[in-house]
């Protein structure tokens, strides 16, 4: 025997063809794309790759601004602060809907991990005044022997009061105002944000 190649050749049998014209245009028309213009297709994917990845850089840039600046209006709901609070600075507040007397809100707030709003000076109180309607809202002022905010210092601003009896104070767009600690009014909670 020598050696030398020896070639064979199979004839299989050829495919059914498909009735379907519209398939085989729709397949040689993504077919000619695809190889035809593979510059076209690539360039394609790059933009729509460079594109998500500036999105995901303003959504990232846009969170870390919002929730590290001192001034966050433009981000009402931080994901530090729970649902229902909005964000201001480093603290989360809570406004309810609904009315409870003094000792109800104060509850309220104090179960909820936080305090009924307090404020040191007249800018923060000026602040909140700006965002509130008619309502009044419970905040943590209290008088025994003397206006005081709760757990801590004398109040430094001037509130309104008109009996004896008005012994705990709220926040209205007009000032601070004292009340009776049984009237149903809406309050303020307030939380720092760890």
């Amino acid at each position: 025997m020598t050696d030398s190649p020896i070639y064979c050749t199979i004839e299989l049998p050829a495919a059914p063809r498909v009735q379907d014209d519209s398939r085989w245009k729709l397949r040689g028309c993504v077919s000619a794309v695809v190889l035809h213009r593979p510059g076209f297709s690539c360039f394609g994917m790059v933009a729509f790759g460079l594109l998500t990845v500036i999105l995901m850089g303003l959504l990232m840039y846009q969170r870390i601004s919002c929730c590290g600046s001192k001034d966050s209006k433009d981000c009402a709901q931080c994901p530090s602060c729970p649902n229902f609070w909005v964000r201001n600075g480093s603290h989360c507040y809570y406004f309810s809907l609904e009315k409870r007397d003094w000792n109800s809100s104060l509850k309220f707030c104090a179960d909820k991990g936080s305090q009924l709003l307090t404020f040191p000076d007249n800018e923060e109180a000026k602040q909140f005044q700006e965002r509130l309607g008619q309502d009044f809202h419970w905040i943590g002022l209290r008088n025994n022997n003397g206006w005081r905010w709760e757990g801590g210092p004398a109040l430094s601003l001037r509130i309104l009061h008109n009996s004896l009896i008005q012994k705990c104070g709220a926040i209205h767009k007009a000032g601070l105002q004292a009340s009776s600690c049984e009237v149903p009014l809406k309050w303020i909670c307030k939380k720092a944000i760890h």
